[in-house]
């Protein structure tokens, strides 16, 4: 696995566990970004490797128009030894551990029925009553209007581990999205506005968009005061 792979994961763990700003996580990622067209920086990375990285960069910094100062070595640095934090912490299995455990409490709880139980924790997977819900409301994606629903996912909006039970089966807390926009959307990528309206992580290149064919003007096909909570929760706690 490369940085990409990281950077939503990585980024959270900056603003929950670091007490980083998202403008300092954001600046952080991008220097590491472009640190990747010459080194690669990935679970591997040791302070070894760091040392090398940065003994590197004293020297190309001269030769470049970008990044030349002392103060951007200290900041990759910075960005660099963060990162190598976040790999020892093993942050990515802790999320996953704990919504193990919340799945375990909800199917041992005394105060939710079989089919309460089954209900929310299928919701994690986007299936069941939460997935039927989506299509009920939606019929075709909520983007693209892409019609057959077998290939699209049902995806939430506040995510399932930080949502309550009710909010976990609320159909104004979903989007029916094709795979590529459900995955965008799911890593921060990209998120909507109080309109509708698509917006993109500067994570997200020009490139990036141009490939994935993704225009300036997507929008939401229709969206109600209902979703408006659970997409601001997106905008300020989701999007990249």
């Amino acid at each position: 696995m490369q940085f990409d792979d990281f950077i939503s994961d990585f980024y959270h763990y900056m603003i929950s566990e670091g007490n980083l700003t998202p403008k300092t996580s954001h600046d952080y990622i991008s220097r590491l970004k472009f640190l990747t067209n010459d080194y690669d920086i990935n679970e591997n990375l040791t302070k070894e490797i760091i040392r090398e990285i940065l003994n590197s960069e004293e020297t190309l910094r001269k030769t470049r128009s970008v990044y030349v100062s002392r103060k951007a070595i200290s900041d990759f640095s910075a960005g660099l030894n963060k990162f190598l934090a976040f790999i020892k912490s093993d942050y990515h299995k802790r999320i996953e551990d704990s919504i193990i455990k919340e799945i375990t409490q909800i199917e041992n709880s005394n105060s939710l029925k079989d089919t309460e139980k089954k209900a929310i924790v299928l919701s994690r997977i986007g299936q069941g009553y939460f997935r039927k819900e989506l299509i009920n409301y939606w019929g075709c994606c909520s983007v693209s209007s892409f019609p057959s629903t077998w290939m699209l996912v049902a995806s939430h909006i506040k995510p399932w581990r930080n949502s309550n039970n009710e909010e976990r089966l609320d159909v104004y807390n979903g989007l029916l999205l094709l795979p590529n926009l459900d995955k965008l959307f799911d890593k921060g990528y990209m998120s909507f506005d109080a309109s509708g309206h698509v917006i993109y992580s500067k994570l997200l290149s020009k490139e990036d968009k141009r490939i994935l064919h993704l225009p300036d003007d997507l929008k939401l096909r229709t969206i109600s005061p209902n979703h408006l909570p659970y997409l601001k929760y997106h905008n300020d706690y989701c999007l990249l």
